[in-house]
């Protein structure tokens, strides 16, 4: 610490030096601390969207600000009939801007699902920590028991959207298929049907997703359901293919005992 009292005055220079070397020693000071101590900074709440919200006038929005969930919030989720439902809750309440305007509920359903995923994944992360401990269970390779660690930031993949391809074809039996990549509005209403079978599921995702088959528009349902169960498997395919945001499905860590990779597979149910 220096002792030394002088003023400008008398030696302007050493008086510049003096308080330079303050500076200096106090950001040491800081810098030390933060390293042997718990602290934390605080979270991110900015998100970068894999995907982005698509206006023909304005372009597209790639950033969104989402916040941390608190009691009020906690409450209207109890509120809700299943989890699903309760990770719309979610995220309907705590995503506060998209680019620099507070997104309405229209806005939040014309992302694709994948945006959707990564901002659920961002509350999560200011919510509860970026941490998930999962276990304890075996490896499958030695049979050690273990609690795995997955760090949200570090070991889940994020997927781009490339060349901004949302809309594209499938070559299938039944001739072209053209496809959209599901957006907030699909999700919803596969959440609003979780008394579905998975076949009834890929049924309500085909019918958002699939705007004409072999150049003809897709007026009802019964056109999904015509399709081959080979088609509807290729056209899901390609749809999870090119479906942007965090690949939770397939989350890997190394088992502590052998080494080898532990498939670790995630949900967002299992965030929350």
């Amino acid at each position: 610490m220096v002792t030394q009292k002088i003023t400008s005055a008398e030696d302007p220079k050493l008086a510049s030096k003096l308080a330079t070397e303050a500076i200096q020693a106090v950001t040491q000071e800081v810098v030390s601390v933060s390293e042997e101590s718990d602290i934390q900074l605080p979270p991110d709440t900015t998100v970068d969207l894999p995907g982005g919200l698509f206006d023909p006038i304005d372009g597209t929005t790639k950033t969104a600000e989402v916040r941390e969930l608190n009691g009020a919030d906690e409450e209207a989720i109890a509120k809700t009939s299943d989890m699903g439902k309760g990770l719309l809750t979610i995220l309907e309440r705590a995503t506060i801007k998209l680019g620099d305007k507070k997104p309405t509920r229209e806005d939040l359903d014309s992302l694709l699902a994948g945006d959707r995923e990564m901002l659920l994944l961002a509350i999560r992360k200011v919510t509860f920590g970026n941490i998930v401990k999962l276990g304890p269970g075996a490896c499958p390779s030695c049979g050690e028991e273990q609690i795995f660690e997955v760090n949200l930031t570090n070991d889940v993949k994020i997927k781009q959207l490339e060349n901004d391809e949302r809309y594209f074809a499938v070559d299938c039996k039944v001739g072209e298929v053209k496809v959209s990549l599901p957006d907030g509005g699909v999700q919803k209403e596969i959440v609003s049907s979780s008394n579905k079978t998975t076949a009834e599921l890929d049924t309500i995702l085909l019918k958002g997703c699939v705007s004409s088959i072999n150049g003809l528009p897709v007026m009802s349902v019964n056109q999904i359901r015509d399709l081959s169960i080979n088609d509807r498997r290729t056209i899901l395919n390609a749809i999870s293919d090119r479906n942007p945001g965090p690949q939770l499905s397939e989350v890997k860590k190394n088992c502590q005992a052998c080494g080898q990779e532990v498939p670790l597979p995630l949900t967002l149910a299992d965030l929350f």
